[in-house]
């Protein structure tokens, strides 16, 4: 077996699939939750990162944090639990892609990732764990065989 069949081999056995779902939604519940109850708190955390025009920050302020609890929601009770996960990896790329441009603009700012429930500032290490959630809602979204 070459190395490329073992690591595919691995990343989609459904006992890592399955933990790679839940972990993920975990996460896309608690920054949902996080933001949910404060949307104008939010929309400042989003206006940090100067990307956009103020009225699309508040539109987003609104309809993330229900994008995220739908997508989590669905990873953690298995209801269309590939379509949380795909839904998951594109808010987690779009959400590193941020982050990135924020470090690479030297921003010191709070990420927003879990709304005001914590202030993590944008930086190398938030950029490795956007990396990690990325990579777990990929492998949440391959079929269990």
């Amino acid at each position: 077996m070459t190395d490329e069949t073992v690591l595919a081999r691995l990343l989609s056995n459904p006992l890592l699939v399955r933990v790679c779902r839940i972990g993920i939604g975990l996460v896309m519940l608690a920054a949902a939750l996080g933001k949910i109850g404060d949307p104008v708190a939010f929309s400042s955390q989003i206006h940090h990162y100067h990307l956009m025009p103020i009225a699309a920050e508040n539109l987003l302020a609104i309809a993330l944090p229900w994008i995220e609890l739908l997508a989590g929601l669905a990873l953690v009770l298995g209801v269309h639990a590939r379509s949380g996960a795909w839904l998951s990896a594109a808010m987690m790329i779009a959400f590193t892609l941020a982050v990135g441009t924020a470090v690479a603009r030297g921003l010191d700012i709070e990420c927003g990732c879990f709304g005001t429930a914590d202030a993590t500032h944008v930086g190398g290490m938030k950029l490795a764990e956007n990396l990690l959630f990325t990579g777990a809602a990929l492998v949440a979204s391959l079929r269990l065989r």
